[in-house]
């Protein structure tokens, strides 16, 4: 990948996690970096190839981290703490890569649209990493460490604590730091909200 195309990529990832995807122009990109419309289109032909790029680069790195830092020889129980530790961790060094993820997937005005380019261009990768989780998951239950529940209500717990979690420090420009709160998130993931 030339120096170029990174420094586009990173660009465009900085506006995009900004705006949403409508609001944000290839000329918006290009101004900034200082370069023409033709070295922009040489790299990316659309805009749409360019959030293509940027969101599977990103979501690979997220992956990528995620799969590295989990020891699939230990406990159930510590693979969650691991895939907790490792996405906070990750979020808490790409704030720009959550906002842009979280904010595509809350792009509604064309849903047939990012489920296509969803299908087309991240389907293989995100089926791959989730997989594992849902296997993860479905070994806990046999042990009897987790509850007898669909896996998809127990990964929902999981995700949805990180990223209404990330969403709120983010948002709120938090002083508390994101991976001081892995042990709040596990004791919530695991033992539920009662006591």
């Amino acid at each position: 990948m030339t120096n170029r195309r990174q420094e586009i990529l990173e660009k465009a990832r900085k506006f995009f996690s900004e705006k949403s995807f409508h609001a944000v122009s290839l000329e918006d990109i290009t101004r900034s970096l200082g370069m023409g419309k033709s070295t922009m289109y040489h790299y990316f032909p659309t805009k749409k190839d360019l959030i293509t790029e940027v969101l599977k680069e990103s979501a690979s790195e997220l992956y990528k981290r995620v799969n590295n830092h989990i020891d699939r020889s230990k406990p159930i129980k510590d693979q969650i703490k691991s895939l907790i530790s490792a996405i906070l961790y990750y979020y808490e060094e790409n704030e720009e890569a959550f906002l842009l993820i979280y904010r595509e997937r809350l792009d509604f005005l064309n849903l047939g649209e990012i489920k296509d380019q969803f299908d087309a261009n991240f389907k293989t990768e995100y089926d791959q990493f989730f997989d594992h989780f849902y296997a993860m998951v479905e070994q806990g239950k046999k042990e009897g460490y987790l509850l007898d529940v669909d896996s998809s209500v127990i990964l929902a717990n999981i995700f949805g604590t990180i990223n209404v979690l990330t969403l709120r420090a983010i948002s709120r420009h938090s002083k508390v730091k994101l991976t001081d709160m892995i042990d709040d998130c596990c004791k919530v993931i695991m033992h539920g909200i009662c006591l």
